[in-house]
C-alpha cells in the first residue's frame, strides 16, 4: 500500500509539473515579447527625434517637399533605404558588420540598425538558405537599384477575413505624417508654401514588430473579453490581398506560403513573400485545415515634428 502511494505521489507531480510549465512557458513568452518590443518603440522614438531634428537643421530648398529631398540624394547624409539590407557575405576577413561598416552609413541608418535581424531566405524552398542578410523588418522585396539587390517594404494590415487572411496596404519605412484626404500641394507640411504650417518636418518611421514566440489570434466574436483559443491567424499569402500594390516598393521574393497541404512552410517569424510570418504551434494544423499560424504582430510607429529652420538673403 505505501508502495502504491509513492507512485500516485510521482504521477500527480508529473501532472503539476505540465500544467505549471505550461504557464511558466506562457509568462516567458509574453516577458520576452513584450520586452523586446519596449525595446523597439524606445530605440525607433529617438531615431525619429534624431532625423526630425536633422532634417529640420539642413539647407533645402523653401518650398520643396519631404519626398523630393528623400528621392533626389539631398537628405543622404541623414537617411538612405540603400542600408535597409546588407549583404553579411560582403564582408571581408575579419570585419564585424557593426564596427566595421555601420559607422560610416547616414546618421538615422546607424540607429535603425539596433534593430535590424539576422535574416537567411530560402527564396526556392529546397531547405538551404540562399543569401545571408542583416536587415531591416519587414516584407524583404526585390529592388535591382539596390547594392544588396533587395529593399523592405512595411505591410500593414488594415483588415482580415474571418480566416484570418489579411487585407494590406504598403507602407515606407520613413515617411511623412500629412493629410491622406487632398492633393493640395498647400497642405503639405514641409513646404513654406503651405499656408497652414509653414514649413514642418512631420516624420514617422514604421516598425512592423513580430514575436517569434507568440502567435496570432483571432478576436472572439462573442466580445474584446472571451477566449480566442482554437482560433489563430492562418498564413496564406495566396488568399492575401494588396490594397496599393502599385506603391510596393519592390518586386515579391521568396517562395510563397502555400494555402494547404502536408509539408506546411514555417518561414520564420518574418518569412513569406509578404513578411508577415508563417510559425507553428501546438495542434495549428488541425485548426487551419493544415496551415502554419502568423506570429503575434504590431506595427510601431515613431512620430517627431520639428520646426524648419530655413535661412535667406
Amino acid at each position: 500500500m505505501k508502495q502504491l502511494r509513492r507512485h500516485n505521489r510521482a504521477g500527480q507531480s508529473l501532472v503539476e509539473f505540465a500544467v505549471v510549465s505550461l504557464v511558466l512557458y506562457m509568462l516567458l513568452a509574453a516577458i520576452l515579447t513584450f520586452g523586446h518590443m519596449l525595446y523597439v518603440a524606445q530605440g525607433l522614438q529617438g531615431a525619429a527625434d534624431l532625423a526630425a531634428r536633422e532634417i529640420s537643421r539642413t539647407p533645402l530648398p523653401a518650398e520643396t517637399t519631404l519626398e523630393t529631398v528623400l528621392a533626389d540624394g539631398s537628405l543622404n547624409a541623414i537617411f538612405s533605404e540603400d542600408n535597409l539590407v546588407f549583404d553579411l557575405d560582403t564582408l571581408g576577413p575579419g570585419q564585424s558588420f557593426f564596427q566595421d561598416v555601420v559607422g560610416g552609413w547616414p546618421v538615422l541608418n546607424q540607429q535603425l540598425a539596433t534593430m535590424m535581424i539576422v535574416d537567411r531566405p530560402d527564396f526556392d524552398g529546397d531547405g538551404t538558405p540562399d543569401r545571408n542578410f542583416i536587415r531591416y523588418p519587414g516584407a524583404l522585396l526585390i529592388d535591382g537599384t539596390k547594392p544588396s539587390g533587395y529593399t523592405v517594404g512595411i505591410p500593414l494590415v488594415t483588415t482580415r477575413a474571418v480566416d484570418g487572411v489579411e487585407t494590406i496596404r504598403w507602407n515606407k519605412v520613413v515617411e511623412e505624417i500629412e493629410p491622406t484626404n487632398t492633393t493640395d500641394p498647400k497642405y503639405d507640411p514641409f513646404s513654406v508654401a503651405n499656408t497652414v504650417t509653414r514649413g514642418i518636418v512631420a516624420l514617422r518611421i514604421n516598425y512592423p514588430f513580430q514575436s517569434a514566440s507568440m502567435s496570432s489570434f483571432r478576436p472572439n466574436a462573442a466580445g474584446q473579453f472571451e477566449p480566442t483559443i482554437g482560433q489563430p491567424n492562418a498564413a496564406d499569402d495566396g488568399a492575401l490581398v494588396e490594397l496599393n500594390s502599385t506603391d510596393r516598393p519592390g518586386d515579391l521574393s521568396g517562395a510563397p506560403l502555400v494555402s494547404s497541404g502536408d509539408n506546411p512552410i514555417y518561414a520564420g517569424t518574418y518569412g513569406g513573400q509578404y513578411g508577415l510570418g508563417a510559425q507553428g504551434a501546438l495542434g495549428s494544423e488541425q485548426l487551419t485545415g493544415g496551415r502554419p499560424v502568423r506570429p503575434f504582430r504590431r506595427v510601431i510607429s515613431a512620430q517627431a515634428i520639428y520646426r524648419r529652420e530655413i535661412f535667406s538673403n
